[in-house]
């Protein structure tokens, strides 16, 4: 039979990993590349022999605690020793019978005797800049609250970059070197019921997403290819005579128009919830604004149709929240009808 420690493949299933937990008779299988439990019974779990245990292979089974993520609890205590620092980020719906539709609440959790200070950044695509969710610090043993996403929003969550730097403020300590991650978030977990999990950490269901385990960051982000990132982004925007002459006419031709109805994004809606289509015509918005942003004095108009005004009020709440300085106004309704917004972009 199988055991916490285990690597397993599935018998009726692709994939596998490493058994972190065992619930009755199901066990919770991590996935060694992307750090996520998938629950499946014991019986189809098939243990792959190992000559020898290694670090990967080698799980210790997390001492139970049962705390809520809605209730910060502290049991920090100076004249304990030092212990590696395990972090996790838990999503917890507000509603776990409506994950394609409710909002999510992201938590940090800190593990460990140590303090940290964090950062929590996230970004909707591989291109573009990092925008902060949160940053503060933390002491030991400790879920930090970091912020409320609508399911409007949670495209920005795509990838998400966590840094953390430990410490003991209170008695000596082994230095700690600073910890960053980037997590590649596969958003459609936010939607599949089995991947919400009561934790050691929490009472209630939450998608949990390792950060760091006993010391060993999950998918390290290094400080090369941090370097690296940032000097190819900034060669992006520097201006070839040809590009700027090509800028400069665009900029002289008539406003851009785009077309947001879900028809015209999607091939088929077939099975898609509301929530996801409004999601996906809002990706589409901010990449056309992150474009047009780069041009002061230019307009852009977005068809969106007149129906509820849903979109139209989404629209309307992203662009006070993410470019306050662009000015919206209803577009010409004998060319585009009463369901189209024009957007001037300022500086």
């Amino acid at each position: 039979m199988a055991k916490i420690g285990d690597t397993v493949r599935f018998l009726n299933d692709v994939g596998g990993g490493i058994i972190v937990r065992i619930d009755g008779r199901t066990a919770y299988v991590r996935d060694p590349e992307d750090g996520f439990e998938t629950p499946i019974p014991l019986t189809e779990c098939i243990v792959i022999p190992s000559a020898q245990p290694t670090p990967e292979t080698t799980v210790k089974a997390p001492a139970a605690s049962h705390c809520s993520p809605s209730t910060l609890t502290q049991t920090i205590s100076p004249d304990l020793p030092d212990r590696p620092l395990t972090a996790v980020l838990l999503f917890e719906p507000h509603d776990i019978r409506r994950l394609s539709q409710t909002a999510f609440d992201l938590y940090l959790v800190n593990d460990s005797n140590f303090n940290i200070l964090y950062s929590v950044s996230s970004r909707s695509s591989e291109i573009g800049g990092w925008t902060l969710v949160s940053a503060g610090e933390a002491n030991g043993n400790v879920q930090v609250f970091l912020d409320t996403f609508e399911q409007i929003d949670v495209n920005s969550l795509a990838n998400i970059c966590v840094q953390i730097i430990a410490y003991r403020a209170d008695m000596e300590f082994e230095l700690q070197p600073p910890f960053a991650t980037e997590i590649h978030m596969d958003l459609t977990r936010l939607a599949k019921l089995h991947c919400f999990t009561k934790t050691d950490y929490s009472s209630t269901p939450v998608l949990t997403i390792p950060l760091v385990t006993a010391g060993k960051v999950n998918k390290p982000m290094k400080l090369k290819e941090m370097v690296n990132e940032y000097l190819s982004t900034r060669a992006k925007d520097i201006k070839t005579p040809q590009k700027l002459k090509q800028e400069k006419k665009a900029r002289k031709d008539e406003p851009e128009v785009v077309d947001l109805h879900i028809h015209e994004l999607l091939d088929t809606t077939a099975g898609l919830s509301a929530a996801y289509m409004l999601a996906t015509q809002m990706r589409e918005f901010d990449r056309k604004m992150e474009q047009a942003a780069k041009y002061p004095g230019t307009k852009i108009i977005f068809i969106h149709g007149k129906g509820e005004g849903v979109l139209r009020h989404a629209i309307l709440d992203r662009l006070r929240r993410r470019w306050p300085r662009c000015e919206a106004q209803d577009a010409s309704f004998r060319e585009y009808g009463f369901g189209a917004t024009q957007i001037t972009i300022h500086k």
